[in-house]
């Protein structure tokens, strides 16, 4: 049905395992120009939209569109058991997955496919998002880090000039200021300000391995879009839902 090389089992690794992060189970597209991801997590709280393109493949041996249903968990446990110089054949029949690492030796496991009925909430395609910030990954990170220290939440807060994320608890808060400049990248419509989960912004830049540019795009009290980046590579998106402001 399908079948492909990959040399670069690294940056195939590291994408499952930040979706992994929010997704236990997920059906992957197999498309002409690659393989896609679109699922949400089991709570309906964020929706992770995965692009992974057919040239990072060695040969992508493309016939039909094909989707196939995979736990994330166990196929993250096989990836990792490639060596840092296996290339790594992927065989897709009507039932199983076959994963094979070579470097002179050839291993291989096999995966069941599972049923999987893809169940995101409607309108994802369609949402307008006001403004849009563009950062270092590791600034945004560290950010988020601190705010974990004194709560399970953080506030955006988004001006023509700068970029305010802060963080209250009972008797400490944090806060991270960002100017525009050449460093930080920031188009809005107007002020913005939301409050998102930690936990789940903690599981989203982790795909800091993947990008160290990130793009966040939100509006008052509306979803946050988080996109991460390798021009011709991949794209890996994230939607959050806000929390509610008390």
């Amino acid at each position: 049905m399908f079948s492909a090389v990959l040399d670069n089992i690294g940056l195939f690794r590291d994408s499952v395992a930040t979706i992994s992060e929010l997704i236990d189970e997920g059906q992957f597209k197999i498309r002409k120009n690659g393989i896609e991801l679109l699922a949400s997590d089991r709570a309906v709280v964020a929706v992770v939209d995965f692009n992974f393109s057919a040239k990072n493949f060695k040969e992508y041996n493309y016939k039909s569109d094909i989707n196939i249903g995979v736990n994330l968990s166990s196929l993250l446990h096989v990836l990792r058991r490639a060596n840092a110089n296996d290339v790594l054949q992927i065989d897709v029949d009507e039932n199983s997955l076959s994963l094979k690492f070579k470097n002179g030796s050839t291993r291989k496991f096999t995966l069941p496919l599972i049923d999987i009925r893809e169940d995101v909430p409607s309108g994802i395609d369609k949402m307008v998002f006001k403004s849009e910030i563009e950062l270092s990954s590791e600034i945004l990170s560290n950010g988020i880090d601190d705010a974990d220290l004194v709560s399970d939440s953080v506030i955006f807060e988004i001006e023509k000039d700068g970029v305010l994320l802060k963080s209250q608890g009972d008797s400490s808060s944090t806060e991270l200021r960002l100017e525009k400049g050449d460093q930080v990248k920031i188009n809005t419509e107007k002020n913005v300000r939301a409050r998102y989960s930690i936990d789940y912004l903690k599981k989203m830049i982790k795909a800091k391995k993947l990008s160290d540019k990130v793009k966040i795009e939100l509006d008052s009290n509306y979803p946050l879009k988080m996109t991460f980046s390798l021009p011709g590579k991949l794209t890996m998106s994230f939607i959050l839902a806000p929390r509610v402001e008390e």
